[in-house]
Formats: C-alpha cells, structure tokens, sequence
C-alpha cells in the first residue's frame, strides 16, 4: 500500500513540473505579437501598436543621425535604395474580385412574376456590373495625383532638392501628419493639397537654406479604410486606396443585392450625409458629378431598394428597373433605351397590382395623353412588335431567277410579275453553267500532297535491284493487287522498296541519288509527311473528280439534265387569301400560255397578298411524255451519243436518228441498260438475299447439333461469307432483247418503246467463248461453230472438287440463262454438254455450298464400323 502511494505523489510532481513552465511560456507569449503576424501602421486601428510606435521612433533617429556635415561642401541627403519608410504590406484582394456567375433564375418574388408574365428572365437592371467586376475599376497607385488630393498620415512623398542643398528623400506621412528633412527639421504637411505641397515645402526649407530648388511627388498612397453596410453585397470594413471614390468602394463591396437600391447609395461623413449617388446616372448618362473621393472612416450605406416596374417587349433593354421618385411611362421607356425599330405605338398594356389584392391589365395608345402615365410598385410594361405584314405586296417564288416580294399595282397581272421565259432561269442554273469553264482547265496541273522520295542511281522506276522472280514463282494473284506467295523483301515483284505500280497514282516522285544520300530520319519524313504548295491548297481533292471530257456514259445523262433548264410549263399556282373569311385557295395557270404565247385568259390579274409560284419538273412528277428524256447509243452506230426521246418514240426511231448499225455489230449481244429494270432487278435481289439468309440460319442451328462445334462453326462461317458477296451484288437492269445470233439488219431489233435513262451498246462481233467459275483454267477460247459447251469445258479442265457441275449454266450473249438442270432429263441424258454456243456467250460453273451431310454420314458409318471390329474382337477372344 506504501508502494503505491510513493508513485501516486512521484507522477503528481511530475505533472505539475511540466504544466508550470508551459504555462509560463502561454502568458509571456501574450504579451508579445505572434512573429509571423504583419502589422499595417497604415491601419488606424493598428497605429498605436508598439511595433509601429517603435518603428516611427527607430526611423526619425535614424535619420537625426545623419545630420552632421560640415558646411565647407554641399550636404547629401539620401534615404537607404529600397523604398519609403514604414512600408505597409500589399492590398488583400476583395470578396468581390472572385467572379459571380449571373443566376439565370428569379431571386424575388417579383421577378419571378416578371418571368411568368413576360416569358422569360428578366434582369436587375445594373446588377451585372457585379457579376464579374472589371479590374480597371480598382485605382492604381501609379496614377496621377490631381492637385485637389489632401495629403495625410501614410503618403509616400518623393522630394528631390539641388543647389545649396542636394537632397533626394523618400519619407512617409507619419502619424502626426509629419515629414523629416535632415537640417530642417519637422514640417507638418497633413491637410495640404497636393497642387500646394511645393510651396509649402520650399516656405519650410527657405527658413534655413538659400538659392535651391525643390519638386515633391507623392511616390505611394496611403491606404484609407471605409465602411460598407446596408444592402450590399459584402458588407465590412474595407482597405481601399486614397484615391478611391463611392463607385469604387461600390464595386469593391460587390454591390448591392437584389435587395439593395442602385439609385439612392449614401456616403456618410462624420454623422450627415455627404452625396446620394444615382447609379442609373453613370450608367445610362455617364453622369460622375455626384461620385466623390472617399475619407478614413466614411460609411457607404446602400438602403432597400424601391419601388420596382419592368418592361417587357420591343424595347433596346427590356429589364425590371428602380423607380425614384414619381416616375411615369415615358420615363421608364428612356431608361430601358426606348422604343426598337419595330415596336407598335398603337398598343402598350401594363399589369398592375391594385391595393395589394389583386392584378388587372390597362391598354392605351402609346401617344402625348399616354407617356404621362404614372407608374406604380409592381407594373410590367409590355410594348408590343408590329405584326410582320406586308400591304400592297405579291410574292414570287419557285424555280425564278429573283424570287421575292414585289410591290403590287393595281391591274397588274403575271406577265408583269415575270416579264420574260428568262425570268424562269435560276441563279443555280447559271452558276452551273458558269462552273463549266472556270479557266482551271486550262490551268497546268499541279497534284497535292507529292511526296519525293530516292531512287537509287543506276536503277530506273519499274525495276527491281534484286534478281526478277521467275515466271512460276508459286504466287497466286489475289484481289487488290496481293500475292500469296512469300518474296524475299516481302515488297511487290519488280518494284524497289515497295514503289507503286504508277507514280501518278500514288502521289510520289522519285529522284536519282545514291543510296546513302537519303537519311532514314529523311525517309521515315517522307513516309509519314506530305507537302501540299500553298496555292494549290484547294485543288488536294481536284484528282478525285471528273473532267469534262472524261464523262462515261453512264453519268453523261445526268450532267445534260443538270445544266438544262426543267421547268415545268404547264403548271403554276397563285395562292390567294380571301380578306373576308381568311380562306384560302389555289389558281393554276399555264407558264407556256402566258409567258410564251401571250394568252391573255391565262395572264390572270394579281391581288395584293398573292402568293405565285413556278415548279420544276424535280418539284412534281410530269408524265414520261412531259419530261426531259436522254438516251445513250454506244457502239456499233454510225453517230454514238446521247439522244433527247420525242414522244413515244422506239428503239428502231432511236437507231434511225443514230446512223443505222456498222457493218462489225453483233446485234445478238446487244445490251440494252434500263433504270426501272435496275431498281426492279436490285428489289428481288435483295429480297433473295434476306430469304437465304434467313434458311441459312435455320439450317445452322439444325446442322449445329449433329456436328461438332468445330466443324458447325467453320461451316457457318462458309455459308455467312457467301451471304455477305451476295450483299455486295449490285442489279445492272439489263433487259434481255429477243434477237437471234443471224440477225445483221436494224429492223431485227424489237420495235419497243424507249424509257428515260436507257442506254443501248451495241457491240462488234466477238471471236470468243468464256468459261468462269470453279474450274481449272478460266478464260476466254476461240469460238468454233463446231465446238459444243462440253468441249469448252474440257478446254477448261472440267470442275475442281468444290464445282457443282449440275447447276451450271450458259449465260448467252443476248442476256438469257440455259441452266444445265433444265434441259437435263431422264430421256434427254446430259444435253447440256451437247449445247451449241455462239460468240460471246459464257459457261459459268458455280461452287458447291457444303452442307455438312457427308462428314456426318462418314463418321457415322466409322463410328459403326469400329463397333463391329470391337464385338468381332470379342468374340474371337471368347469363341476359340
């Protein structure tokens, strides 16, 4: 028990040891400012701190210290290179500096029943000036003094003196309102304008010294600080420049609030107030006059704001505005910028709230009577636009050179609205044709994008510094241009370093060097990068199209109706509203009548408001006979070209106008190409496609469980890549001609009308056969009349494997198919091998779509195969 009381009293002297010198520190420490703590001696409130005092007191011995030069030279007087005594630290930067995002939703009741009356937001009128202050409001300490600012305690003077006495001193305003010149002694400058400092200096000096000169400057402001209360938006005691005024202290506080007033801010001043600031005034007028320089110790009180009205509209800045005083209409619309261009005087309400209890709307002509109108807390001025009506007005549009508004007369009619057939002619038209000879084909050409590239000396383009491979080389051609086979430099054969076929097609241009001459850096450049000229900036695409004179007969068409004009003859309406009921209806007339053949019962006579328009034939669809119809002949024909179709006119019509046939056409290959047998064709194709696929599927899943995954899967993928070639097939709408292969004259051709679109070539005789497909030699044989389709196949080498010889057939020059399992039979035998061709005509021998069947029966017939083997093992081991 002893033992344990011997601890307890140890620990307890050992606590109170360590308490007591912790405590000793805590109350020293009070007496004495924190060490990283800064004291601003400009604060008023911080003057009287010992540091400052000490401060005051090491600076004025310092510089009684230095006052002991003889008389026999000039004296200098210097303060220490680094600036004022009693420097103060820098401005904290105020709440207000930190941007503000406007809200774009209501704050107050009453601007949220602006928003519902009007639409939308409106804003507080001035309240985004504070949303973001600029930096160009706060006052720089580098700005020029005027000669009206009082000098005080914290003023940063420069003064320079040169004659009798040199001098270049940098003292602070002290406390007593102070400054100390060596030799002079003190003089108080506290209270002086700066336009009088001089004087009152060079009178001070003058005292003791003759015959010199004195500037003084004010080098660093004092920092003053106010009070910011009321409604603002940061209330507090500010730190701000001397040479601050009310607008700056407005923006340093973050000015008011919504709740705050813009047009009656108060400086007070020792207990009366000094201005009462409109700040509508530096707005809309740029009236300062009332702004004034602010004092230590003055109080900004910004009061609630009053009575509010918005106004709403066709106004320059619709917006909920302050009200002073006894304002009216009149003086609501000039402070929101007055009326826009398209306001309707003849209409302006305004919603008021009567007694606090409920809202009624009043409506007046916005005239001398209206704009005294007085205003009250709580009306929304509403100032109505013009309705955008057009009097005495006719509008053309459509396929017209000038479509627009015109004005209407009386007894005008069509051919007064469009004078000419030119007036028909689009600009589009025109600029198209204008486009046809820009001048650029003339031009030479200049590719973009060329890349230069080595080409080793001694060696032309097109060959290869490696041996040639020879002919049987083991590679397959693949399509693109690939091969299967596996080449020493992995590049195409014939090529040095992988160059294209054609330098023209790819870009590249290559120059004689030596092969060490090109860095690799040089060359992976080259690779990677290509120079463009920069004039030729625009042209990087001019390869990707088509001259003029490289048109095909395909899009040749196109282009004729591209640059025709279309213009639909026989219909054009006149929309027209009856001003009575307001219903409305349409007048067809016909262009061709009244603009070509001057009737004048189709020259209708226009009325103020109508609407007429011109149709193309792209607008709405003509009959066949109606529109422009193209052709093309190409060929054997004496004219091949693109002919305009009359109406009704047939194929033997066509060959007539063409030239008639040359001797060397085949009129049993000829094609005929037709749009609307093309989208047909593609129609069915794409149908045939969706149904395969749709009985592949089904058959994969049927397949998928009596096969192994292995096997299911390589076969599902076989079968989905020949979908995907099917998909990619595209409908060439060729209409198979009933012509004979001895047909020779134009009048064996069928007598059928023409379509648009259609193309007809006409091609020379053939001396050939073609076997394709899945055979082993495909290609082209010399026609012999004596020579039947099996001959032709055995030229080829018959079908591999994978052909399936029952389906092939003969596609004849003349577009019709003689399939082989159609005029095979049981009593015809292979009759397709017995076939008589004609030239140009093609055996296509097709692949087989594996179905799986035999690798199923195979291993079925293995798999009893191998149970019978193991029963016969059995038994012969059991039977001896």
């Amino acid at each position: 028990m002893m033992r344990k009381l011997i601890q307890l009293v140890f620990f307890a002297v050992v606590c109170a040891a360590w308490c007591f010198p912790q405590s000793s520190t805590d109350v020293s420490g009070q007496n004495a400012a924190p060490p990283n703590t800064s004291i601003d001696c400009s604060d008023p409130f911080q003057a009287s701190s010992p540091q400052c005092m000490a401060t005051q007191t090491g600076s004025a011995g310092g510089a009684q210290t230095q006052s002991s030069p003889s008389f026999d030279r000039v004296p200098q007087l210097r303060t220490p290179l680094g600036g004022y005594d009693n420097q103060t630290p820098p401005l904290r930067p105020n709440p207000s500096e930190v941007p503000h995002p406007q809200s774009s939703f209501p704050n107050t009741e009453f601007e949220q029943m602006v928003a519902d009356s009007a639409g939308r937001t409106l804003p507080l009128f001035g309240q985004s000036l504070f949303d973001q202050p600029p930096t160009t409001f706060a006052p720089m300490d580098y700005l020029q003094v005027p000669d009206d600012y009082i000098i005080g305690p914290g003023d940063g003077l420069q003064i320079r003196i040169w004659g009798q006495l040199e001098a270049d001193l940098r003292v602070t305003v002290d406390r007593s309102g102070q400054i100390y010149i060596p030799r002079v002694g003190q003089i108080s400058v506290a209270g002086v304008h700066y336009g009088q400092l001089e004087e009152r200096l060079k009178t001070e000096v003058s005292k003791i010294f003759r015959n010199f000169n004195l500037t003084a400057n004010v080098g660093r402001l004092r920092a003053i600080q106010v009070l910011v209360v009321g409604n603002a938006r940061y209330p507090g005691t500010y730190t701000i420049s001397s040479l601050s005024t009310l607008v700056n202290a407005i923006f340093a506080s973050g000015g008011p609030t919504p709740q705050g007033s813009l047009r009656h801010i108060q400086v007070r001043r020792d207990g009366a107030t000094i201005t009462d600031f409109d700040f509508y005034d530096l707005v809309i007028k740029g009236d300062k006059s009332k702004d004034v320089r602010l004092q230590p110790g003055d109080v900004l009180y910004i009061p609630p704001v009053g009575a509010l009205a918005a106004i709403s509209g066709s106004v320059n800045t619709p917006a909920i505005y302050e009200l002073k005083g006894t304002s009216t209409l009149n003086d609501l619309i000039e402070i929101a910028g007055g009326l826009s261009s398209l306001a309707d005087t003849g209409k302006i309400t305004i919603e008021r709230v009567t007694e606090h209890q409920a809202r009624e709307t009043l409506e007046f002509q916005y005239d001398d009577t209206s704009r005294g109108q007085p205003l009250q807390d709580g009306d929304i001025v509403r100032v109505l636009s013009i309705v955008p009506s057009f009097q005495d007005t006719v509008t053309l549009r459509g396929n017209v050179a000038n479509p627009g508004r015109y004005a209407w007369k009386s007894g005008m009619r069509i051919r007064d609205l469009i004078p000419t057939p030119e007036s028909l002619l689009t600009r589009r038209y025109w600029l198209d044709r204008a486009v046809i000879g820009n001048g650029s084909a003339t031009e030479y050409p200049v590719r973009a994008g060329i890349k230069v590239l080595c080409l080793p000396s001694g060696q032309q383009y097109g060959t290869s510094t490696q041996s040639p491979a020879p002919a049987n080389s083991g590679t397959t051609a693949l399509p693109g241009g690939q091969a299967s086979g596996n080449p020493s430099n992995g590049l195409p054969n014939g090529l040095p370093n992988g160059l294209p076929s054609r330098p023209e097609a790819s870009g590249v241009t290559y120059v004689p060097c030596d092969p060490g001459e090109q860095q690799p850096s040089e060359q992976a450049a080259s690779n990677s990068t290509s120079y463009t000229p920069l004039g030729n900036q625009q042209r990087a695409g001019s390869s990707e199209t088509m001259s003029t004179t490289q048109r095909t007969g395909r899009n040749v068409t196109s282009d004729l109706r591209h640059h025709a004009p279309e213009i639909n003859w026989e219909y054009a309406i006149i929309q027209r509203v009856n001003p009575t009921d307001l219903s409305s209806k349409l007048l067809w007339f016909s262009p061709r009548k009244a603009i070509l053949e001057h009737e004048e019962n189709s020259n209708l006579e226009l009325q103020p408001g109508d609407i007429v328009t011109i149709f193309s034939q792209r607008d709405i669809g003509l009959p066949e006979d109606d529109r422009a119809r193209y052709i093309v002949i190409e060929g054997e024909v004496a004219r091949p070209g693109v002919y305009k179709l009359e109406k009704n006119e047939t194929l033997h019509s066509i060959l007539q106008r063409a030239g008639g046939l040359t001797p060397n056409s085949y009129i049993y290959g000829s094609q005929l190409l037709r749009e609307s047998a093309r989208i047909e064709q593609q129609n069915s194709l794409d149908q045939l496609v969706n149904t395969m696929e749709v009985q592949v599927r089904q058959s994969a899943l049927s397949i998928a469980a009596s096969v192994s995954g292995g096997d299911a899967q390589g076969l599902a993928q076989l079968q989905e890549g020949i979908i995907s070639q099917l998909r990619s097939v595209r409908a060439t709408g060729r209409v198979a001609l009933p012509v004979k292969p001895s047909d020779k004259s134009l009048g064996d051709f069928p007598n059928m009308l023409m379509e648009d679109n259609d193309r007809l070539i006409v091609p020379h005789t053939p001396s050939t056969v073609s076997v394709v497909g899945n055979v082993y030699n495909p290609g082209s044989f010399i026609y012999d009349s004596h020579t039947n389709s099996g001959a032709y196949l055995e030229m080829a080498g018959k079908g591999k494997p994978q052909s399936d010889l029952g389906h092939a057939f003969v596609l004849r020059a003349n577009g019709v198919v003689v399939a082989a399992n159609s005029v095979n039979g049981l009593f015809t035998g292979s009759k397709f091998q017995r076939l008589r061709l004609y030239p140009g005509d093609e055996i296509v021998v097709p692949y087989k779509l594996p179905t799986g069947n035999f690798t199923r029966g195979l291993r079925d017939w293995s798999q009893i195969a191998s149970q019978l083997a193991i029963t016969a093992a059995a038994l012969a081991v059991v039977v001896p």
